[in-house]
């Protein structure tokens, strides 16, 4: 098992910059904190609201989100399928804040990404949600 992490990885050319200094960072644009922060602009929603409070919000909000939902996942497929092109692993871990939100997320990235992955790749590797060791 592979523990690497991708998040510098330059997903977009002259894009935003991160935290790291680089511009298009992957992590920029696809993790947790940038969608929680793209929800909250979209709906005019103070910073202190989190957990099951902004889930709820998304919830019950999903088709004035859309258009935040679909560049998450748009991005994020990227990130994905450049790491899949490159190691072509049998299985994908996805951890954090993601894991709370999977029922809303997980079966778009997986349709996104049996949509973005090419030729030498033919099937998408399992996609597993990380789960709290006890």
């Amino acid at each position: 098992m592979m523990d690497l992490k991708f998040g510098h990885m330059i997903i977009k050319k002259d894009g935003e910059k991160c935290t790291c200094g680089n511009n298009g960072c992957f992590e920029r644009y696809a993790s947790m904190k940038t969608l929680k922060e793209n929800i909250k602009l979209k709906m005019n929603l103070e910073e202190s609201i989190e957990g099951e409070k902004l889930y709820k919000i998304v919830n019950d909000n999903k088709a004035s989100l859309e258009d935040v939902i679909d560049e998450f996942i748009e991005n994020l497929s990227i990130g994905i399928v450049n790491i899949i092109n490159i190691f072509e692993p049998e299985a994908i871990c996805i951890g954090g804040s993601f894991v709370h939100y999977k029922d809303l997320l997980l079966d778009r990235l997986i349709k996104k990404l049996d949509e973005n992955i090419r030729p030498f790749n033919k099937e998408i590797p399992e996609i597993f949600i990380a789960k709290m060791r006890k």
